[in-house]
């Protein structure tokens, strides 16, 4: 399930596309400012965002100027959401970063179209880009790209959890059961997430803009990697 956050002030606004986006399965964050939007993106990195160009705080031409200056939405698709009378040109938006604009009111089903094919089309991208990590379970050595990174023995069997799965969403609870082996319910969420920032600090280039292991607010972790698994010797 990919994830799209919405930047609006308009409530109403806000229903109605997250009503269109939730029915073609999308999981729809929701922000009434920039300031919002930014506190947001300190926890997740959607697939994709949905600004409105006219925003309470700063503007949406301002806010996409930020987040294509951060590592972690440098290449995130934005869409600008405009109004016929924004003081903002579609040339100003696409200038800023923006990948397209949709005029409002709009047809639900163009908005969807525009949505799943920016996701596609980042997807490319984001294969062709993303880092390479390679496991050595039997001698328990990890390699980013061609750089060795020494890990404990619960951060190396943290991450060779995450990376049998990659691209799959593993909650807290799923994880302190299958890396720490602790009955349901037992064990601390801080527990987890204190290892996945160490993971961080070794693991990313920008660990406060983390691009390998992602977090998706509430929901867990999930790690965005071309994955070389050495199998286990007899």
């Amino acid at each position: 399930m990919h994830d799209i956050l919405i930047v609006d002030d308009d409530a109403q606004m806000l229903d109605m596309v997250e009503l269109v986006l939730r029915r073609e399965g999308f999981n729809v964050n929701r922000a009434f400012s920039a300031q919002d939007a930014m506190s947001l993106l300190e926890h997740e990195t959607p697939d994709l965002l949905l600004i409105d160009s006219l925003l309470p705080d700063i503007d949406g031409i301002a806010l996409c100027r930020k987040l294509r200056a951060q590592t972690a939405t440098a290449n995130t698709p934005i869409i600008f959401l405009t109004g016929f009378d924004a003081p903002f040109s579609v040339v100003d938006a696409l200038g800023a970063g923006g990948d397209d604009f949709i005029r409002k009111p709009f047809v639900p089903r163009e908005l969807a179209a525009r949505v799943r094919a920016h996701i596609r089309r980042a997807a490319f991208y984001i294969d062709a880009q993303m880092p390479v990590i390679r496991i050595l379970p039997d001698s328990y050595q990890l390699f980013i790209n061609d750089r060795e990174v020494t890990l404990t023995r619960v951060e190396f069997d943290l991450l060779l959890y995450l990376c049998r799965q990659p691209h799959k969403l593993h909650s807290t609870e799923d994880l302190l059961v299958n890396v720490w082996h602790y009955p349901n319910g037992v064990g601390d969420a801080a527990l987890v997430r204190n290892h996945v920032h160490n993971l961080r600090q070794k693991l990313e280039l920008d660990p406060d803009r983390p691009t390998i292991i992602q977090s998706r607010h509430g929901r867990g972790y999930v790690v965005k990697a071309h994955i070389q698994l050495e199998p286990r010797t007899a």
